[in-house]
């Protein structure tokens, strides 16, 4: 939790002005659709972190949950406020990644919400001394996409590393492609190999 709290703080710092453009365009948003914005001060700052934090690695305001797929069409439909939003938000009270909601939702149900998002994205790792095997995630009903993906396990695996290696394993070449533009992004050193139709990522943090 510590270690969390300060990586909250660390980005929240990293990101302030960024943070501060996605604000004016989630609030023009809402109004427009008539939607309210997630209450909660930690989940939404963390998603315009977040959000923050994709457009910086792939240029575009990808969904803070999930990375892109590869599927130029699918990743079009995923770029924030995702296609989903109004399916989304008529099924759970919120779109999935509780940023948007019903107007005046109860605050029992954003709770409820928040409650279902960290169920999905902190599942238990796994993970053996400094080796990640992302695989074998649920994949979510409308876009087909693990949860939780390749990268919220990093940001995870992070948390409980020790020493600043980590290997991850993954399952498609797109994942691999992904974490490469995120170690470049946050300046780690990368290294992919592949064995029999598995990918295998080196992770050095600075």
């Amino acid at each position: 939790m510590i270690k969390m709290m300060i990586a909250f703080f660390k980005d929240f710092f990293k990101y302030r002005k960024a943070i501060k453009k996605q604000d004016k365009w989630i609030t023009k948003f809402a109004e427009k659709k008539g939607y309210d914005i997630n209450p909660n001060k930690m989940i939404n700052t963390n998603l315009k972190i977040w959000l923050s934090e994709m457009e910086g690695i792939y240029s575009k305001r990808m969904c803070p949950c999930f990375d892109p797929s590869g599927d130029a069409e699918l990743d079009k439909k995923m770029i924030c406020p995702c296609q989903f939003i109004d399916e989304e938000i008529e099924e759970y009270g919120t779109c999935h990644c509780a940023l948007f909601g019903k107007k005046d939702l109860p605050a029992e149900q954003w709770k409820a919400s928040g409650k279902r998002l960290m169920a999905e994205y902190r599942v238990p790792l796994n993970i053996k001394g400094n080796i990640l095997d992302t695989r074998g995630m649920p994949m979510d009903k409308r876009r087909n996409l693990p949860i939780p993906d390749a990268s919220h396990q990093l940001k995870n695996g992070l948390l409980e590393l020790k020493g600043n290696e980590l290997t991850m394993i993954v399952a498609t070449e797109q994942e691999s492609i992904n974490l490469e533009k995120i170690a470049k992004f946050k300046g780690f050193v990368y290294q992919s190999s592949k064995k029999e139709n598995v990918y295998y990522i080196d992770l050095k943090v600075k």
